[in-house]
């Protein structure tokens, strides 16, 4: 999302500088018009350590960048606590965006052991602390802003709604050799999962629901697109899970599980599914639905971040309760069963909506607006 954004804005003549994790090494570049600044030098996933480390290298670099570059604002991600460093003390207006939180996971019961358990209510404690001391918050969907505010205790005022956007002319339907290259026969039925293989994802409730889908659409094969992580119901590999549940239940041959895919691929994927599905427990936005229905495909997709203002009506989409395992089983079948005519209605109802609601120029002016009035305000403080 960011690395769009900051494109997005370099673009309109905007000065742009992202300071974000090094992986290969510390250092700085520029990337499509925009200052990259990489740092800190514990790029372990996960890690407390790492965290820390990140976070003070982050930290102290922003306030170099500040210096020298004259900075006018200062957008910082809610997950991790990305700004409560320079929130202590900050010199110019402070944004914070929030999404996925550490709150989110603690509520959701997602999380391994007792031991992240507390890592994630001290990130909680710091994540508001940060939210807290911005000029403004900005909220990714409707259902956020209500339990935000009463959780922070802020005014509805501070707070923003600016969706996020899909690059349309990316995000298109293509042919591509996908289907062959990943040996799909061209008449299976494919549902896609694009996400991390982790308990919030609800990938493991996908698990228990393909079993009834196969019953009723016996060529569907799915295709699951995501890192592994140790959320599994039991705790350990995820992946590992489904893969056991798969063989328990005779549908291994069904699944095929993708670890990574470069942009480009992944829309090609899109593009050859019949069908995305969404299963998580909890989901901030929920970009990957936005992009299938770009791309013109039907979605099925959880009563969870963007989806319940999205309207689907049965024609282009379905919504389910999350950790409904029926209930998703019977839309997936459904979506999948669909005819000639009703892939087209899906393709042009999905298409036109995101062309309309979530263009990247519109979702630019409102992130202006919003660093804008944060100007403002602290001028007038």
């Amino acid at each position: 999302m960011y690395h769009s954004l900051a494109r997005a804005l370099a673009a309109r003549g905007h000065e742009v500088h992202v300071v974000c994790q090094a992986v290969a090494g510390p250092g700085d570049a520029i990337d499509g018009g925009v200052f990259v600044h990489r740092v800190g030098s514990n790029p372990r996933r996960y890690s407390a350590p790492a965290r820390v480390d990140y976070s003070l290298h982050a930290w102290r670099r922003l306030l170099g960048i500040v210096r020298q570059y004259d900075v006018d604002v200062v957008e910082a991600a809610y997950w991790g606590a990305e700004g409560f460093l320079y929130s202590l003390r900050r010199r110019t207006p402070l944004v914070v965006r929030v999404a996925t939180s550490a709150a989110d996971i603690v509520s959701t019961g997602t999380y391994s052991g007792r031991s992240e358990w507390l890592a994630l209510k001290v990130l909680s404690l710091l994540e508001d602390s940060a939210a807290r001391r911005a000029d403004r918050i900005v909220v990714t969907t409707e259902g956020l802003r209500a339990p935000l505010i009463a959780r922070l205790g802020v005014s509805a005022g501070k707070v923003d709604l600016v969706r996020h956007a899909v690059d349309t002319d990316k995000f298109v339907c293509v042919e591509s050799e996908t289907r062959a290259r990943l040996g799909i026969a061209q008449d299976a039925r494919m549902a896609l999962f694009v996400g991390r293989l982790e308990a919030r994802k609800g990938v493991h409730v996908l698990c228990e629901a393909v079993r009834h889908i196969l019953y009723r659409v016996p060529s569907a094969v799915f295709v699951l697109v995501g890192r592994d992580t140790d959320s599994s119901p039991a705790g350990g590999s995820m992946k590992e899970h489904v893969a056991r549940r798969a063989k328990e239940g005779g549908f291994y041959d069904r699944l095929l599980f993708v670890d990574a895919l470069t942009e480009t691929e992944l829309v090609e994927l899109y593009s050859a599914c019949d069908l995305l599905v969404s299963p998580s427990l909890h989901e901030s936005f929920g970009l990957v639905v936005l992009e299938a229905m770009a791309c013109g495909k039907p979605v099925v997709a959880t009563s969870t971040g963007l989806v319940p203002e999205l309207g689907l009506d049965g024609t282009g989409g379905i919504m389910v309760p999350p950790g409904d395992a029926e209930g998703l089983a019977d839309a997936v079948a459904r979506l999948l069963s669909l005819d000639d005519q009703g892939v087209r209605l899906a393709a042009d109802k999905n298409r036109g909506l995101v062309e309309a609601g979530f263009s990247t120029g519109r979702w630019v002016e409102d992130v202006i607006a919003v660093y804008e009035r944060a100007i403002r305000e602290r001028v007038g403080s």
